[in-house]
């Protein structure tokens, strides 16, 4: 998997799972996120939190 300026958790889990020796959970996906850049950004829509990843450094 490629890395995306948006991910959701979904889509960096499976990248941690293809790029690292951890068991992805919600603290340490969250924990290689950062080391990667990437900022936790939660906007609520609807009602609904939505959980991304977001890196401002990688071009659209």
């Amino acid at each position: 998997m490629e890395l995306k300026r948006r991910m959701t958790f979904e889509e960096m889990s499976e990248h941690m799972k293809e790029h690292s020796f951890k068991v992805p959970g919600r603290i340490t996906v969250g924990k290689y996120a950062r080391e990667l850049g990437y900022k936790v950004y939660k906007p609520v829509v609807a009602g609904k939190v939505h959980f991304y990843y977001v890196n401002e450094n990688i071009p659209m």
